[in-house]
């Protein structure tokens, strides 16, 4: 790995990849990182250390990523995605290691001596959030159900019971002249499916919380649509959830005994991870 002293010129700035904890100052660098190539795939990465907390930093040529390129680039998907996943491949490969702090895609900072100020200033809640973490992993979950779902409501099987406003409506629609009955149709229509939208937030909060009884802490992120995941289900569910290390399989363990379950047999269970804590990390200013 490259010392401090030579990595940076007036033509480069520092790109921010995590903050970790574990390389006491003084100490050489941990060798498992040495290889690494930066987000320019070109300069390696380093380490600059405050103490016994560390920022892993790569040079990037500034003509390309200072602040008015790098906001045109990021909306060419063909540039940002590739780099997008190699920052998060570093992020990754760091934390078999060391607990890590995320950072942002596009963190950059003019000097070392930036990013020590960094470190210094933060120094003790990023040693506390990473005390927390040292024993810990974040894992998503995603749930999927049919497109079609609020269609089953109503049937022998679906999701909902049928109730007397709907059977009041198939009575009517039964003795009803045809323009009327159409009308009826749309009625109960909209009906089963206010009702289906109603059942399906039920057993995504339902679940939310069964998860949650299983894990350390728990968030609900936003549902992803069709085009973000590529699917044709509709998601139902998307949560990331922190567990103890010693406590993943049995976290998996029951995640799969749910999925199991008569009343979630319909929907799909996708878990990844582990992750950097993105969704747990205090608002840092990084």
């Amino acid at each position: 790995m490259e010392s401090q002293a030579t990595v940076e010129t007036d033509k480069n700035l520092l790109y921010l990849y995590c903050l970790f904890k574990g390389m006491p100052q003084g100490h050489t660098p941990t060798a498992s990182l040495a290889s690494q190539k930066g987000i320019d795939g070109v300069n390696r990465i380093f380490v600059l250390c405050y103490r016994d907390l560390c920022a892993l930093v790569s040079q990037v040529p500034t003509h390309e990523y200072n602040e008015q390129t790098l906001n045109r680039q990021i909306e060419d998907l063909e540039w940002l995605i590739p780099k997008a996943n190699h920052h998060e491949e570093i992020v990754r490969y760091v934390m078999r290691f060391h607990p890590v702090i995320p950072v942002k895609f596009g963190t950059l900072y003019a000097s070392h001596e930036r990013v020590l100020d960094v470190l210094n200033n933060g120094y003790d809640e990023f040693d506390t959030f990473l005390d927390f973490i040292r024993d810990k992993e974040e894992w998503g979950i995603k749930v999927y159900t049919d497109e079609g779902a609020d269609k089953t409501v109503g049937r022998e099987g679906g999701l909902a019971p049928t109730n007397l406003l709907i059977e009041q409506l198939d009575k009517e629609i039964a003795a009803a002249p045809l323009g009327k009955a159409y009308l009826l149709q749309k009625k109960r229509e909209n009906l089963i499916r206010q009702q289906s939208t109603g059942i399906l937030n039920h057993l995504s909060n339902q679940l939310y919380q069964q998860m949650l009884s299983y894990a350390v802490e728990g968030r609900r992120n936003k549902l992803l649509s069709k085009q973000a995941t590529g699917k044709a289900v509709d998601m139902l569910l998307n949560a990331a959830f922190l567990l103890n290390k010693r406590e993943v399989e049995t976290f998996k363990e029951k995640v799969e005994a749910l999925a199991a379950t008569a009343e979630y047999d319909a929907f799909s269970f996708e878990m990844s991870g582990p992750w950097p804590c993105y969704n747990f990390c205090p608002e840092f200013h990084i």
